[in-house]
């Protein structure tokens, strides 16, 4: 009924005639019901406009919320990558300074760590080779290039374990003598 009662005057205005026609002039009749049909086809095209516009205006609407709920969310992101980036640089400092604590620490501790002796190169037992009293952490290994370096000879911890007929899985003892062969 509103649609009625809006196009009812647009008919009135643009066809300028009664909106009854006179049933003696049949011409004017039938160009007061062309104008008629105009105006209806006018006005369903308006509804229809009128429809769109009015979802459009809910979809802006719409966007509209949810631009302002983006705009909540990003500056609450913003709010958190700010703290946790001021919480990075603490960590940051934090860590620099332990590190630099263990630094400290360990070159105290190496400054007051006595230097390493290095293994005592026996001499020449009466066997083919030299004699070696086995000092706290001794290995075969360690003794045999300690023994090649110190006479510029090739001095194999096999050489060793035949020499002092040990077995492969046999452990040293401090204090244990040990024959070093020379060839």
């Amino acid at each position: 009924m509103p649609r009625l009662l809006r196009i009812l005057p647009l008919l009135f205005l643009i066809s300028g005639t009664p909106l009854v026609a006179q049933p003696s002039n049949p011409a004017a009749a039938e160009d007061a019901e062309m104008e008629r049909r105009k105006i209806l086809k006018a006005a369903d095209q308006v509804d229809r406009v009128d429809a769109q516009v009015d979802k459009i205006q809910a979809r802006v609407s719409t966007l509209e919320k949810i631009l302002d709920e983006v705009r909540l969310q990003s500056q609450s992101l913003k709010e958190s990558l700010a703290n946790t980036a001021a919480k990075a640089s603490q960590d940051r400092t934090a860590l620099l300074e332990e590190v630099s604590k263990l630094v400290a620490e360990r070159k105290e501790r190496e400054k007051e760590k006595p230097a390493e002796k290095p293994l005592p190169i026996a001499k020449p037992a009466e066997r083919d080779g030299y004699e070696h009293v086995v000092a706290k952490g001794d290995t075969l290994s360690s003794i045999a290039q300690a023994y090649s370096e110190a006479y510029k000879t090739k001095i194999t911890v096999e050489s060793i374990r035949k020499a002092n007929s040990l077995a492969k899985d046999a452990s040293l003892k401090v204090g244990q003598k040990l024959i070093i062969p020379t060839h």
